[in-house]
């Protein structure tokens, strides 16, 4: 992955109506270096505001359980308690699916409103669930989908909640074609969140699915969490704030896109697309992406222009659109572009390329190679030390740092090797975000 550390230093607000989203796009420096490669960095952030408290958005969620042989024991006894437990959380404006899978799919309870009487039904549903056989879980979530694609309806959050603990083993198992499945249903309007229970499922198939089901994903290591996070996922979904949410980038002549970092994105022709689905009330995304413009002149350039659309919960739905035109200058003089460099985006920068540092080792050690994993966190966290130096101190670049200089002796517990692969990942996951 590469990544610039030329930059540009201008800030760019992009004003937000009502401050339900407000949008900074920031360049990491105010010039680019002719001759020079024109690779430039640009960082959007994104701050939703607070839910208002006003009814929460009607729910139209399905649930879908492992229950493969795998889950035997405390892993189900948790998972049926952590549902119930959900279930109880509904009301009577929510729609409700459950469905199960082991090596077939089974719909527990077909998509309802939640009337006292569907909620019983759902809870002597998941106090049936039994655990045998094995993972079909690409049936689970298509069939999910499908359950709330039933209901399928602006004003309301549209989502797939997939539980696993193993290895998709029955049914598609390819990771592409059942991310794409997912990335399919994010543009019906359907999302989906992942949570990998205990440290035997694939890593990689879930993030996948949740980045390209523009949902959200869970690393559960522990059994007895399994309630807290699913508690966590439904506050966040009872305080969005905006829906729909769409970053895009319209790339000018001669800009050339190399890369958006942690995000899924589609790409038309000029126009580059970024689906972030929901966003929850005081929640912060920073999206970085990087291009490459043409230094065959000096002079002001015009790169893109960017552009976030939301319905507006706390407007009644209203739709939202903002945009920014973004440009840098082209010069010859060195000390405009090193006196024009921005430090935040600077920083993260540092914070992606950790991000991908980390995940590259985790994925060494998972093959047995350890100290290849062990050296090469070693010289990541030695050059971000000089880079943070070289910004005149960086609190942001020396925690990334101090993480890479811990992994190096978590990397050495060969006992707890599965579970630090998936906790590195889910941390590189999170700093992507």
């Amino acid at each position: 992955m590469r990544l610039s550390f030329l930059a540009l230093a201008l800030t760019v607000a992009v004003p937000a109506l009502a401050d339900t989203v407000e949008v900074k796009t920031t360049p990491s420096s105010t010039h680019v270096l002719m001759p020079g490669n024109g690779l430039v960095s640009f960082a959007v952030d994104l701050a939703a505001g607070k839910a208002e408290s006003t009814q929460p958005l009607p729910m139209n969620i399905a649930l879908v359980i492992d229950r493969s042989g795998s889950m035997l024991g405390e892993k189900m006894e948790q998972t049926r308690a952590a549902a119930a437990a959900f279930v109880k959380k509904l009301g009577e404006k929510d729609t409700l699916a459950i469905i199960s899978y082991s090596d077939d799919v089974r719909v527990d309870l077909p998509a309802s409103r939640v009337t006292a009487q569907v909620r019983n039904d759902a809870l002597a549903a998941i106090e049936g669930l039994q655990a045998a056989g094995s993972t079909n879980l690409s049936g689970g979530l298509f069939r999910g989908q499908d359950e709330v694609d039933r209901n399928l309806a602006v004003g309301q959050v549209n989502r797939v909640i997939l539980m696993s603990d193993g290895i998709a083993n029955r049914g598609v198992t390819d990771t592409k074609q059942i991310a794409q499945a997912a990335q399919k249903g994010a543009q019906r309007g359907i999302s989906v969140t992942t949570m990998g229970v205990g440290t035997d499922y694939a890593e990689d198939l879930m993030t996948a699915v949740a980045d390209h089901g523009s949902g959200n994903y869970y690393f559960i290591e522990d059994a007895k969490a399994v309630a807290g996070v699913l508690t966590t996922e439904l506050n966040r979904m009872f305080s969005t704030v905006a829906q729909g949410t769409t970053l895009t980038i319209r790339l000018d002549d001669g800009t050339n896109l190399i890369q958006v970092f942690g995000y899924t994105f589609t790409r038309q022709g000029d126009l580059v697309t970024i689906p972030l689905a929901e966003l929850f009330g005081g929640q912060r995304r920073s999206i970085l992406f990087e291009v490459e413009v043409p230094v065959v002149r000096e002079g002001r350039l015009p790169v893109a222009s960017v552009t976030l659309g939301y319905q507006d919960i706390r407007a009644g739905g209203k739709h939202i659109e903002s945009s920014s035109k973004l440009d840098i200058t082209v010069t010859r003089n060195k000390d405009l572009v090193d006196s024009g460099k921005n430090k935040s985006v600077l920083e993260r920068i540092e914070e992606i390329r950790a991000a991908t540092i980390m995940t590259q080792a985790a994925d060494l050690v998972r093959d047995g190679r350890t100290e290849e994993a062990k050296d090469m966190v070693r010289r990541e966290s030695t050059r971000l030390r000089a880079s943070g130096a070289a910004m005149g101190g960086s609190g942001r670049v020396t925690e990334q740092a101090e993480a890479l200089d811990k992994l190096q002796y978590d990397f050495d517990d060969a006992a707890a090797a599965p579970a630090t692969i998936k906790a590195t990942k889910a941390k590189a996951y999170e700093l992507a975000k």
